[in-house]
């Protein structure tokens, strides 16, 4: 089914050239979705993680305790923002 253009409140069909260059955008934008995606979850896995207020995070000369605390709170973490694919 041909694509068109509304301009000023009359549809004009798209030309071919106009068509094969917006085919070719839609496969850039479905091709760049895993990308998109994997970019998403580390986005949520950054702000999710708040290292800079997690000082364990800088030291791990910290005991085992609170390394495990914070291993703990890092699987949580990636378990509610898993990556894509």
């Amino acid at each position: 089914m041909p694509r068109h253009r509304m301009i000023d409140g009359v549809q004009i069909p798209f030309t071919p050239e106009e068509e094969a260059a917006r085919d070719a955008e839609e496969k850039a934008w479905e091709d760049g979705a895993p990308a998109r995606a994997l970019e998403k979850a580390q986005e949520d896995r950054r702000s999710a993680y708040a290292v800079e207020s997690d000082p364990v995070f800088f030291s791990w000369q910290a005991g085992e305790t609170e390394k495990q605390v914070w291993l703990d709170a890092r699987a949580v973490v990636k378990a509610a923002h898993p990556k894509p694919g």
